[in-house]
Parts: structure tokens; C-alpha cells; sequence
């Protein structure tokens, strides 16, 4: 390893560490240290003083995260400071010596450099394991959180870690979920990934992120950012599906494969939707009669369930002051939608503890089975009978998300008609949804107000889930308007777990998309859009592909519209499909450069990754401000 820290500075950084002395080796202390580089002008090295931490068993032995610099060149790196006696060095791979100086005439010390970015996973997970485990991730349990979705992980996440630092900091409480992407479709395994020509944007693993890079980056992004105070690491939506029962076993057995893959991280969202039958709801179209229902209730359970379900839901339930009576029928009905998948859900579950053990990895896990991906708005009634179920069979969820009528990465409507002010009307958004009762009941009970609307229904979903001891989970959030989250927050009266992904990317495309024309890295984000484009004429994005050329027709051109304003006035194919296109190839490069569009981000330039994590960050904490409640 080529050493850019110059000796000099790896003697005056000595010094500074021995300031420690018999100290406690505590955040104010840290706080001292990250203020003094200052005044030594350091040219080859940013210490990173929030993560510095001394070895368990050797307290005179310290580490400290940095970053070495020369020139545009940054390395980020592990330094070691030790005492020249002290024994080699076995925790960590590649280390170099830098140094060897007396700190303030007192016992000599070695300075060594050890490789510390996400790719070093040996050293970022023996730093995390074996010397500071404060930076290990930790089941969320009640505490509210805004999920971080983390599709460039190197460039976002250490936004993110600054972000719930300034929340910490202004309000007390810890809202950290950094580590997010779904399991089984944003990232997957690395065998996939090594595969994976590009030439599919839809298929899995369109970030070239893998399960396990990005539980390293986490643990990375932790250390640099000093983050000792807990956040969750989560494997999002492991997605079962398939046409028939083969296609739906091999897809059982890829999500406990992608599962066994996220063995350290501590929670875990699982979607079984493809086994809801969905017909078994009076709201569908073509809902079954009772006598089907009834039919293929006898089918699917064996007499023993047939009369545990019966006896277990046929009774009032009791919430605070709201009483819920399920009925026989009801029950009946709510046994089929969702019966298949809860049992799905019990052996994913199982799976889970079981990999946890096998790996030797901290058993407790946060768990939250999906309902958001139903067809259908989720009641009280089925948000009941899941989370009993699962209580009561011994896997009780910690999270659960409802479907409220969210599109991922769209406004929710504050109006019923479409208007340019206000943007689409919830009569145009609900349009060729499941969704009967949504219009009648704003119009009827809520004086045509989508947004009060969506409070109540939220406030009371949220008192179920408080009922079972969990916390509401609110899928697809990106895009939302600041009333729409400050309805939720009152509405939960801020316990929430609020999931965003894409939009910490959007801002990404912003940057870019805001150079000036002929810029490279503003024809970069040209060249993504216009393959994205031939990619949907040559339908690749099923029904949404027609959708690309009406936004060109529309004239939006490869705008993706305002944040502020959940990009209603931008091109919304882009905005849905365009971050697919990093893990596509750079076809048409000038300059014959095909590697994939991610490979050529992550090399970002200082002032373009600083403006990004600034709007990321930014974002993080407004989201967190509007859902406190």
C-alpha cells in the first residue's frame, strides 16, 4: 500500500492522541480532539476524531478513522497508533507502517495505515466486531426512525449519519435506520451481481449494490461518522413471487438464500403479497362468493386451523376506546387473503432466527411483514388479524406497513381534482386502483380533504399497531409534501418508521443534471436518460414503458422535476426508472468508456459528492422535522 500520510503528520496526529492521557475516552472528549486539527494545517490526512477508539484489550492502543489526501486523491483509511512494544498486529489485513515518534517525550509510538473502505470488508467488520462493537447495528424495537434507503451507499450514507446526528443533536431523540435497500430487488447476492451484464434494467440487483456490501458500508459509514448511538441495518422487502407453485418454491428458497446473506442485519422486511388472494375481498371486482370463499377456506386449512381461526378471531377486540368485531364471514375471508401469506411469513421468520444462530450473529431482529404490496387500501380489521396471527404463533412483528394509497416516489394528493396549483387529484390518482371506498369516504365524511382523510386513517391504523406493541411502517415515501408528513406525525404522534430509497438518488441526478450543458457529468445523466428511453421502447419496463414517450411528448425532456413539490412538473417515468439505468453500461460513451453508469458515479468529484451529501442530508433532517408529531 502506497502511503500518502506524510510522517510528519502522522507524528503531529501522535501527539494530538496523546492528549488523551488518562482521560475517559468519551463524545466530549472527541468533540475536543475534531476542533485542534485545525490549527496544524494538514495537507495529507483528515482525521475523522468522532470515530477514535482504543483496542479492548490494549487501552494504550488507539484507532482512528481518516481519510489520506493528495492532490483530487482520497483514500479513506484506518490509522493505528500503538506502542512500539506493543504485539503485531493480527486483527486487520494490509497494514503499513508510517511512523515511528516519541509523543510528548513519553513512550515511543508506531503509526500504521490499514485499509478502511466499504470493499475492505475483513477490516470494516474486525473493526466493528472485535474493537468498537458500539458501531454494530441494533434492533430498532418502538423507536421512531426514517429508514434510509441507500442506493450509492459510499456517497449517501455518510449524509444520512450526519443527518440523525443534527436530529439527535436539536431534539434527543435517535431516529438512525441508515442501512436499507430491498434484498431480493434493489440488491442481492454477489455472485448476481458479478453476473449481471445490464442489459435487463428491471432485473434484480440494478444498484450493483450486494447484501453484503452494503451491511460493510453501513458498518463503514458508522465508524467515519463517530455513530455510536445505534441504528438498524435492514434487508428490505425479500420478495417471494413466481405464476405456480415451482416458481413460488424456487423463490422461497432465493429470499432464505438472500436472508442467509444478511445474517448481521437486525431487521428484516418480508413480501408475500404474490400469496394474497386477493379476490377473497369484497372490494375486488370480481370478488368470490361466500360459498367460494368458504370453499377455499376448507382448502387451504387443515380442520384443526379451520377451528383455531374461527375460535381465535370470531371475538371483539378491544382498543382503547374503539371496539373491532370480527365476525364469522369476516374472519373467514380475512383467513383466505391473507392465510398462505402469514404462514409464509412464520417459516421466513424461523429462517431468519435460525441463519442469526448458525452464524453466530446477535439474535435479536426486528421483523415486519409486508401488507403495503396489497392491491388493496389496508383496514383496521386486516391489520388486526395479521399482527394477531403472528403474535400469537410466537413471530410477532415489530413493524408493519399498511398500504395507505402511496406511490412510490409521487405526491399524495392534496386536493380531489387535478389542478396546476395543487397537482393530480385524488380522482385521477385513484383511477384504475382497487380503491372503492377511498373518493366516497373523503367526499362523504371528510368534506373533500384527501389529506384529513389520511390522518384519521392513519391515526387509527397506528393504534392497532401500538395495541400489539409495534410501530406503524410507511412504505414509499419519497416524494411526499411536507403536509402529507406532518399529517402522519400527528397522526402517530411521531412513532413511525418512514421508508424513503429513491429519492436520496433523485438529488443525486439533480447534481448532475444542473451542470451545465456540455459538462461531463451533466451528459453522463444524458446518456442514462436517453438509454432508459430506448430501453422502454423496446418495452422493458412493461405497461410503464408507453409512459417515456408521453413525458418526451410533454416536453419534459430529462427533467425530474422539483423536490419540493414531490416532481409533479417533471418527467415521472424518469423519475420512477431512470435510477435503474446504473446498473446498465455507458454504451455510448465518447470516449469508448462502457463500464456501468454506477462505477462511473462512485468516482464523483469533491465539489459535486459535497453538494449531494449536502441535499441529502438536508432532506433526512426536513423529513425527520415534519414527522415528530
Amino acid at each position: 500500500m502506497d502511503l500518502l500520510l506524510k510522517p510528519s503528520e502522522a507524528a503531529a496526529l501522535t501527539e494530538l492522541i496523546s492528549q488523551v492521557g488518562g482521560r475517559e475516552l468519551n463524545q466530549n472528549l472527541r468533540d475536543e480532539l475534531a476542533v485542534l486539527p485545525a490549527a496544524y494545517g494538514f495537507s495529507s490526512v483528515r482525521p475523522l476524531f468522532r470515530s477514535l477508539t482504543s483496542h479492548p484489550a490494549q487501552p494504550a492502543t488507539f484507532y482512528l478513522a481518516a481519510d489520506e489526501v493528495q492532490g483530487d486523491r482520497v483514500r479513506p483509511v484506518l490509522l493505528r497508533f500503538a506502542p512500539a512494544s506493543a504485539p503485531p498486529e493480527d486483527l486487520f489485513q494490509g497494514l503499513t507502517q508510517a511512523v515511528q515518534t516519541r509523543a510528548g517525550g513519553g513512550r515511543e509510538m508506531a503509526v500504521g495505515v490499514i485499509p478502511f473502505r466499504p470493499t475492505d470488508q475483513a477490516n470494516v467488520r474486525s473493526f466493528a466486531e472485535k474493537v468498537d462493537r458500539a458501531f454494530l447495528p441494533r434492533p430498532q424495537g418502538d423507536l421512531p426512525a426514517v429508514a434510509a434507503g441507500n442506493r450509492h451507499p459510499e456517497i449517501s450514507l455518510p449524509a444520512v449519519f450526519d443527518a440523525f446526528r443534527v436530529v439527535l443533536d436539536k431534539t434527543g431523540v435517535n431516529m438512525a435506520s441508515t442501512v436499507q435497500l430491498s434484498a431480493t430487488r434493489e440488491m442481492t447476492l454477489d455472485s448476481v451481481i458479478a453476473a449481471r451484464d445490464g442489459e435487463d434494467p428491471t432485473a434484480i440487483g440494478h444498484t450493483r449494490v450486494s447484501i453484503r456490501h452494503l451491511y460493510h458500508a453501513g458498518l463503514w459509514a458508522a465508524a467515519r461518522a463517530g455513530w455510536r448511538e445505534g441504528y438498524n441495518a435492514e434487508a428490505d422487502h425479500v420478495i417471494i413471487t413466481g405464476k405456480g407453485p415451482d416458481e413460488i418454491a424456487r423463490s422461497i428458497e432465493d429470499g432464505k438464500e438472500a436472508i442467509r446473506h444478511a445474517a448481521g442485519y437486525t431487521k428484516f422486511t418480508t413480501d408475500t403479497s404474490r400469496l394474497f388472494e386477493l379476490q377473497a375481498d369484497v372490494r375486488h371486482p370480481q370478488a368470490w362468493s361466500e360459498a367460494v370463499v368458504a370453499e377455499r377456506f376448507d382448502t387451504l386449512f387443515t380442520p384443526g386451523e379451520r377451528r383455531w381461526i374461527l375460535d381465535e378471531f370470531t371475538r371483539t377486540f378491544r382498543l382503547g376506546e374503539r371496539d373491532y368485531s370480527l365476525g364469522g364471514n369476516q374472519a373467514i375471508r380475512l383467513a383466505v387473503k391473507f392465510g398462505r401469506s402469514l404462514k409464509l411469513n412464520e417459516e421466513l421468520y424461523d429462517w431468519i432466527r435460525q441463519v442469526k444462530a448458525a452464524e453466530e450473529m446477535t439474535p435479536a431482529f426486528d421483523f415486519e411483514p409486508s401488507l403495503d404490496e396489497a392491491d388493496t387500501l389496508t383496514t383496521p380489521e386486516e391489520l388486526i388479524f395479521a399482527m394477531h396471527w403472528l403474535k400469537v404463533r410466537g413471530r410477532p412483528a415489530q413493524l408493519v406497513p399498511p398500504n395507505l394509497g402511496f406511490k412510490k416516489r409521487q405526491a399524495y394528493p392534496a386536493a380531489v381534482a387535478s389542478a396546476p396549483e395543487t397537482g393530480i387529484g385524488l380522482e385521477d390518482y385513484v383511477r384504475h386502483r382497487m380503491w372503492p371506498e377511498l373518493m366516497p369516504r373523503v367526499v362523504r365524511e371528510f368534506d373533500g380533504k384527501p389529506l384529513a382523510e389520511l390522518g384519521a386513517r392513519v391515526r387509527e391504523l397506528a393504534a392497532v399497531a401500538r395495541f400489539f406493541n409495534g410501530t406503524l411502517s410507511i412504505h414509499s415515501g419519497s416524494g411526499k409534501q411536507a403536509e402529507v408528513l406532518e399529517e402522519i406525525g400527528k397522526a402517530t404522534a411521531g412513532r413511525v418508521n418512514y421508508k424513503i430509497s429513491g429519492e436520496l438518488q433523485l438529488q443525486l441526478f439533480d447534481v448532475l443534471y444542473q451542470q451545465p450543458t456540455g459538462n461531463c457529468w451533466r451528459d453522463l445523466y444524458e446518456r442514462m436518460a436517453a438509454r432508459a428511453n430506448r430501453f422502454a421502447a423496446a418495452g422493458a419496463f412493461g405497461e410503464e414503458s408507453e409512459l417515456a414517450a408521453k413525458y418526451l411528448e410533454l416536453g419534459k425532456g430529462s427533467y425530474l422535476g422539483d423536490s419540493a413539490r414531490g416532481r409533479v412538473d417533471g418527467n415521472l417515468f424518469l423519475v420512477f426508472w431512470v435510477g435503474n439505468l446504473v446498473g446498465s453500461r455507458d454504451v455510448d460513451s465518447p470516449d469508448g468508456d462502457r463500464r456501468f453508469f454506477k462505477d462511473k458515479i462512485d468516482e464523483l468529484p469533491a465539489s459535486l459528492l459535497q453538494e449531494t451529501r449536502r441535499r441529502n442530508q438536508e432532506y433526512i433532517a426536513w423529513l425527520a422535522s415534519h414527522l415528530r408529531g
